[in-house]
């Protein structure tokens, strides 16, 4: 045990052994003689002590007349007079000390029996001798493990001993420091005038002294930092004064905190450390430079007279509760520049801790967040001003909407009035051919016929002969034309009659092989939506005819409860596939016929799907069986009611050119 602590115990119990060590951090060891020489009960007291001339004339410092220093816990012997007990054995000062031998033992206890009383004196001594050349060699052992150097001076300042860790932290022998003068030692590094007058004091005004800080060039070592602690001590014979000197070597620990603090001024933040009751005692000149003031003005709580005014009570409250709870402090604090201005500030500080868990220090940093304010502030308007746009141009586009929907309306309205027409157009056009052109025809053939004489040249019947054919073929033509147009079989049966028909009338004329799958029980559907499906099928055989050079194509209608679907699937050399990427991305790139179709079925609220590659292509379109009007979105209807518009101009125009 060590210190104030051990000389409590000592009170309360009865020790065989006390043992001190004479570097503690609060005391030389020489404060307690007192204190340990009051310990009546104690069978032994010893100061630890690596040289056994200074250990006899330490040992004895402040111990009752007539005890004895022994060391022996396992049997101690009683308490005798010194006089008749205590051996001597001081050796030459600076010499270096060796075990005695057995017969200077025999020697001194020859003559130290001469004027004893009998032989029990004598063996007394003996071993008395003995426990104390054993007791000096543990005392040895122990001041060698102490880690701080250790030197005893003489009232004149010669080396009279060093323990071995002054020895290893200088890089000396024992014979280059014991018994020579100290500002001799090494280079003469300790020969500086103010520590000679303050070792002198120590023997002469009994003034210790603590932390004295000596720097200087060592042999081998370099340039090292020590600080210094000195007490007074008297000799075994306590009439000559002594001083001890414990060296501390700081070297490492003053270049950290250098590193420290130039590593704290080149921060851009303010930095600052406090002790543990929040009071500051350290800032970077980064603190000085913003704040315009000085260390003096700093110390202790005198940061407050930077901070505004207005928010400094709850900083208070905070750090105060950090400083309780050793939690650590985080707030935005306004602190006034040289310049008088206020800035935000992060204020961060955390707490380090001892070996006890209790916070030694604390330490703070402020990083100033003004450009961030600044840049916080600027995005909020920029988002407000954002924000108004984007209002605004939300407002432009739900008018421009509204005036789409309005023109999309309209355009629906002309796209179905034009289809209308188209078909209507398409429905007189094949009555025309059908009811004149036809009976025309028919009536021309007649006539031709009647005038057919039997006994008329062969070349004039020939010629009658082709005539006819001509008009046959030209009534052939008229029919097919008008069934193009329009079927007449669609409004009079339905789709799946006028469907075959058509199917059997363009294998005839194309070679094409069509194989149609329609059930039976398909009834009648509404007129738009068997004309969509008629013409879907139409438009689909014309491209396997023009561009698919298929030999053969399938028909296949599928019924459900809601809805029909109608596929149309050919073997031909398919569309290439920029064509078809276009289309199914835009609907553009693929002439009017495929967008016709697509579109003719998204007006039903229907779906249009399109597959091909080089093994054929696939066109399915699917509507419900009663399509609302409608159904298809602003846009479909829009794009459909343009690409009927074209188609019908389209037609339109080649029938101009047929006629």
């Amino acid at each position: 045990m060590d210190g104030f602590e051990s000389l409590k115990n000592n009170r309360s119990l009865t020790p065989h052994l006390i043992v001190m060590d004479m570097s503690m951090p609060c005391m030389t060891g020489i404060e307690p003689r007192a204190s340990i020489g009051r310990v009546a009960a104690a069978q032994a007291s010893c100061f630890r002590r690596h040289n056994f001339n200074a250990f006899c004339g330490i040992s004895e410092i402040g111990l009752p007349k007539g005890s004895l220093m022994v060391i022996d816990s396992n049997n101690p012997p009683s308490r005798q007079s010194k006089s008749q007990n205590h051996p001597r054995t001081r050796e030459q000062s600076g010499s270096r000390r060796t075990r005695p031998s057995s017969s200077n033992r025999k020697a001194t206890d020859t003559q130290d029996s001469a004027g004893a009383s009998g032989k029990t004196d004598s063996f007394a001594m003996k071993q008395l001798n003995e426990r104390l050349q054993k007791s000096k060699e543990f005392m040895e052992d122990i001041v060698d493990t102490i880690r701080e150097p250790l030197v005893v001076l003489t009232e004149d300042l010669k080396v009279r001993y060093v323990n071995v860790s002054f020895l290893k932290t200088f890089s000396v022998n024992r014979w280059e420091t014991e018994g020579k003068m100290l500002y001799d030692l090494g280079n003469h590094q300790w020969d500086i005038p103010k520590l000679r007058t303050a070792l002198q004091e120590v023997v002469s005004k009994d003034a210790p002294f603590s932390d004295f800080e000596v720097e200087h060039e060592l042999p081998r070592l370099g340039m090292k930092t020590m600080l210094l602690n000195a007490r007074r001590i008297t000799d075994i014979h306590g009439d000559r004064p002594m001083i001890l000197l414990a060296v501390e070597d700081i070297t490492e620990r003053k270049r950290e905190i250098k590193d420290l603090r130039v590593l704290c001024n080149a921060l851009p933040q303010l930095v600052w450390i406090a002790d543990p009751t929040g009071a500051r005692f350290w800032y970077n000149q980064r603190w000085y430079e913003y704040t315009g003031t000085t260390l003096e003005q700093m110390l202790g709580w005198g940061w407050r007279s930077v901070h505004d005014p207005e928010s400094l009570p709850d900083v208070m409250e905070r750090w105060r509760e950090s400083i309780a709870t050793g939690k650590p402090f985080e707030m935005v604090c306004r602190v006034r520049g040289a310049d008088g201005a206020f800035r935000p500030f992060l204020t961060r500080a955390l707490p380090t801790f001892d070996s006890n868990g209790r916070v030694d220090r604390w330490f703070g940093t402020n990083t100033d967040i003004s450009e961030q304010r600044k840049a916080e502030v600027a995005l909020q308007q920029a988002n407000s001003n954002l924000e108004t746009r984007v209002k605004e141009r939300t407002a432009e586009l739900e008018r421009r909407t509204s005036e789409v929907l309005v023109q999309s309306a309209q355009l629906q309205e002309l796209s179905v009035h034009l289809m209308h027409a188209q078909d209507d157009e398409r429905r007189r056009i094949s009555r025309e051919l059908h009811d004149s052109l036809g009976q025309y025809l028919a009536h021309a053939k007649m006539s031709v016929e009647s005038l057919r004489r039997a006994d008329a040249p062969e070349e004039e019947r020939q010629s009658f002969s082709r005539l006819v054919d001509t008009l046959d073929q030209c009534l052939t033509e008229t029919r097919t034309l008008s069934h193009l147009l329009y079927p007449p079989f669609l409004d009079e049966v339905g789709f799946s009659s006028a469907a075959k028909w058509y199917v059997e009338g363009f294998s005839e004329r194309s070679g094409i092989q069509v194989n149609v799958n329609i059930p039976h029980e398909l009834e009648r559907l509404p007129d738009a939506l068997q004309l969509a499906l008629f013409r879907i099928l139409q438009e689909s055989l014309t491209n396997i005819h023009r561009y698919s050079h298929s030999q053969s194509a399938e028909i296949e209608v599928e019924l459900s409860t809601h809805e029909i679907r109608l596929q149309v699937k050919d073997y031909g050399q398919g569309i290439p596939p920029e064509i078809l990427e276009r289309f199914k991305s835009s609907g553009s790139g693929s002439g009017v016929g495929l967008r016709s179709m697509r579109e003719r079925i998204i007006e039903l609220g229907g779906r249009f799907d399109l597959q091909s590659d080089k093994n054929g292509t696939l066109i399915r379109a699917t509507a419900p069986l009663s399509a609302p009007t409608g159904t298809a979105s602003d846009k479909q209807r829009a794009e459909s009611r343009r690409t009927q518009i074209n188609e019908a101009f389209e037609f339109i125009r080649a029938l101009k050119q047929s006629l």
